[in-house]
């Protein structure tokens, strides 16, 4: 009976303390956050149902973020694309170059900066908004000392009345090992980074992903199998079915240039295929250009107000993308030339 007594005394005790139980399924290792001043709070899941990261649609994404930046890593990289700040601060470089990256090892800022950009594309690509929060700690003379940007999941995360709120529901809790609760982020502490509206905008990316995810979906359509299980012909062409869907998919990310990682010449021409080629990296430096303008525009605003700029060199232009295209509609540069202008 006392054993009984003292099992009721612990879940009356532990209800007083937690009656809307928030903390159902916290676990301590789960949700202690990176960084002691860090708001946030990591929620698992994929892209809030959005679509599924499937088939053509993950093809898609992957392809279009992997060639937007070099990896610095390699030999010869960091020479051939010089990264640095302006004006030239060693303190600040640091700073700047371990808050971009999330490895443990030594970084420099070259490898800090590609690593910052690939990630928030692939980010954008995925489902059209990239969110950090900035999390930060000054010394005694309220000079930065730490500097981190923490990707936060956008779909449960809303601006209310000038300020960000982090809301995480009881199945994202439980999922997630962490508490039920909203987390009031101020929005001096947020860096948002929106698919930029050249490309069409947050929108357009999300209708394209939803359909290459449908096209993707099965390799065979439905009522094709049910046919083959109950052995009947109905007339059912196969190829023809797979170049209606190749077509669909080439309008519908003509934009983008996306190959559908096909090699061959069997349904589309040279001069389209540079054409495409060209619209590919000129993508890739929309992309690049508008993540480097927003993280440099965070950097040089309150709170941290560092007083620098991120410089990169050698890396291509939309200019002179534009200028390759101008080239290539008026006959005057080979296919080769323009390929070797604008590799990586």
């Amino acid at each position: 009976m006392y054993k009984y007594f003292e099992k009721v005394k612990i879940y009356i005790s532990v209800f007083l303390k937690d009656p809307l139980f928030l903390r159902h399924w916290e676990s301590s290792w789960y949700s202690s956050r990176r960084k002691d001043n860090q708001l946030s709070v990591r929620i698992r899941g994929g892209n809030g149902g959005i679509y599924q990261y499937y088939g053509h649609s993950s093809m898609f994404v992957d392809d279009m973020y992997m060639g937007i930046m070099p990896y610095m890593v390699f030999s010869g990289e960091r020479e051939k694309y010089p990264i640095k700040i302006e004006p030239a601060s060693r303190e600040k470089e640091k700073l700047i170059a371990d808050s971009l990256s999330n490895r443990g090892y030594s970084r420099f800022l070259g490898d800090g900066l590609c690593e910052f950009v690939r990630t928030t594309s692939h980010v954008l690509f995925q489902g059209g908004t990239a969110i950090y929060e900035i999390v930060y700690k000054k010394n005694e003379r309220n000079e930065i000392e730490s500097l981190d940007f923490e990707l936060i999941t956008p779909h449960y995360l809303f601006k209310f009345l000038g300020n960000y709120y982090q809301f995480v529901p009881w199945w994202k809790a439980k999922e997630s090992r962490i508490k039920v609760q909203i987390i009031k982020i101020p929005k001096e502490k947020i860096l948002q980074i929106n698919f930029p509206k050249l490309l069409g905008g947050r929108r357009k990316i999300i209708r394209i992903l939803k359909r290459l995810y449908y096209l993707g979906k099965d390799i065979v359509p439905e009522f094709h199998m049910e046919a083959m299980g109950k052995n009947q012909n109905i007339g059912f062409d196969f190829d023809k079915y797979n170049l209606g869907r190749y077509l669909e998919i080439a309008t519908l990310t003509k934009d983008f240039g996306w190959n559908q990682r096909q090699l061959s010449g069997d349904n589309i021409t040279e001069y389209y295929s540079m054409l495409r080629f060209l619209r590919e990296k000129r993508v890739e430096a929309i992309m690049r250009e508008e993540i480097i303008f927003s993280l440099n525009k965070a950097l040089n605003r309150s709170p941290l107000n560092l007083g620098v700029k991120i410089i990169v060199e050698n890396l291509k232009t939309l200019n002179q993308i534009r200028e390759q295209e101008g080239l290539l509609k008026k006959g005057k540069v080979a296919f080769m030339d323009i390929f070797n202008a604008l590799k990586l």
